[in-house]
């Protein structure tokens, strides 16, 4: 069975978190097992703490943060057994106890367990990703603020009761906040992070309810509520668990994440929180003024985010093609081939690039000026893709380079498509000037990635395009206007 297939640790986290969770249910109600209700309950916590000590000795690079979240959970374990055993003594539920110290210190180590996160994946100054988290921090801010804190505040005396009350949806605020700028800053976005991710929704959707139902004084212990915090443990004793967790704190690879259509989606349904409450309460009252203030607020944001959107795309178009020939980047290239060698490695299929080179370009540019030049490279341009495949990537490499990249093509057919290149390209002479043709070549060269087992070729995309270049040079050593194959290029592989 291959290793992504197999039965792993956090299959088995978040499989035996379903069993419990259903157990926990079962029980409620039941006094004589109470007990045992409270163990089951405990356990997502528990798993959660366990599960980050081991990560920590699992992976060193990991130790620091695993060890702050895993405190965190321990901090949460103690609560759930300290409330329950005051409850058991007691008879009944009191608040604030020593368990709510418990709980509000989790808060704080949690949020600086993802605060080390952030900064071991964007150790440099991020504004962009920072501005970001600031909008849907504040966008979430106020929601908690308005529905959560502000009753509370107006409702609670200036006692130890409303002070623990306040503190919960302010420690809510604290994960928002922290929570937003990991979520939403540069870094690897693997499976971890996006459970990391989905913990912080179910915890935050827990505690938000969990207010209104005390503020409201409806809240008892086994609600639905239950689940979703129980649920919030094993996902993120899951993500701790999971292989790739080390990428949690990898460094990102670029100084700022790129502006997708759904980052920008969320970053309007954040600034139209404020705007939309308002609007919402107004409604009820009947204020005209107020209402149709709210309905422009939110109308302008958006037309003012729609053509943001369009700058941003017209932007990120320019920096991936090429102004003179309108091909793809060098830049938009490299990004390709990581996505095709990702998605041939997944379906065991080959991948194969050529890499062409104009021969003799200086000559031209030296006898007919940078502008014959320019008409050569638009030309060979034009003849080059009309010549390759509806689903492959052509982009200008370098300055009379051009490289193309063969999905699903092994090393005879990539071959075949060479030759076609070749010859499309030589076959008709090209106009330079308004009354002078010239008879262009191209050399190129073949290689390719194994897809399956025993094909010969490269093992990453880097051995790929060097494979590429040298299959190039010996074309062009070969006397040029010829294509040359990496095995070729190479007797002993051939061999």
């Amino acid at each position: 069975m291959s290793e992504h297939r197999r039965v792993q640790a956090w299959h088995l986290c978040l499989a035996a978190g379903v069993l419990v969770m259903l157990a926990y249910f079962v029980l409620v109600g039941n006094d004589v097992l109470a007990g045992a209700q409270v163990a089951l309950y405990c356990s997502a916590n528990g798993t959660l703490a366990a599960s980050g000590l081991v990560a920590a000795r699992r992976h060193p690079e990991l130790r620091t943060v695993m060890l702050v979240i895993a405190g965190s959970a321990l901090c949460g374990v103690t609560g759930d057994v300290t409330y329950y055993f005051v409850a058991l003594v007691n008879h009944e539920e009191v608040y604030p106890s020593v368990a709510d110290v418990f709980y509000l210190a989790a808060y704080p180590m949690l949020a600086l367990g993802m605060l080390l996160m952030v900064r071991r994946r964007t150790p440099g100054w991020d504004g962009a990703s920072m501005i970001d988290a600031a909008i849907v921090a504040v966008g979430g801010g106020f929601l908690v603020y308005e529905f959560v804190i502000g009753p509370m505040m107006r409702s609670s005396t200036a006692d130890l009761v409303g002070f623990v009350s306040v503190a919960y949806p302010i420690g809510d605020l604290m994960l928002i906040v922290v929570g937003a700028r990991l979520m939403l800053g540069a870094g690897p976005r693997g499976t971890p992070l996006r459970m990391i991710g989905l913990y912080l929704a179910l915890v935050l959707f827990a505690d938000t309810f969990y207010s209104y139902q005390s503020i409201n004084q409806t809240f008892q212990a086994g609600d639905y509520l239950d689940a979703f915090w129980m649920t919030s443990g094993f996902v993120f004793a899951a993500a701790v668990l999971h292989p790739a967790a080390p990428t949690l704190v990898s460094r990102s690879s670029t100084a700022t994440p790129d502006a997708t259509t759904a980052r920008l989606g969320l970053l309007a349904v954040a600034a139209m929180t404020a705007p939309t409450s308002m609007l919402v309460q107004e409604l009820r009252h009947d204020d005209p003024d107020t209402i149709a203030a709210a309905i422009v607020c939110n109308a302008l944001f958006l037309l003012v985010l729609v053509r943001m959107t369009g700058l941003v795309r017209a932007q990120r178009n320019a920096a991936i093609t090429d102004g003179l020939t309108g091909l793809r980047s060098r830049r938009f290239f490299e990004e390709a081939l990581g996505t095709e060698s990702a998605r041939a490695a997944r379906h065991s299929l080959p991948l194969s690039m050529l890499l062409l080179d104009i021969d003799h370009f200086k000559n031209v540019n030296d006898t007919h000026g940078h502008n014959g030049g320019d008409r050569v490279l638009v030309e060979v341009t034009h003849r080059l893709t009309e010549m390759v495949r509806a689903g492959d990537v052509v982009a200008r490499y370098g300055g009379e380079e051009f490289a193309v990249l063969l999905p699903a093509t092994g090393p005879e057919q990539a071959r075949e498509i060479a030759e076609q290149v070749r010859r499309g390209i030589g076959t008709a002479p090209i106009a330079v000037a308004d009354s002078r043709l010239i008879r262009v070549t191209v050399s190129v060269g073949v290689a390719g990635m194994p897809g399956v087992a025993g094909m010969p070729g490269a093992a990453t995309t880097a051995e790929l395009v060097l494979a590429a270049d040298r299959a190039l040079y010996a074309a062009k050593n070969a006397g040029r206007n010829r294509v040359t194959s990496a095995v070729e290029s190479y007797p002993s592989q051939a061999a």
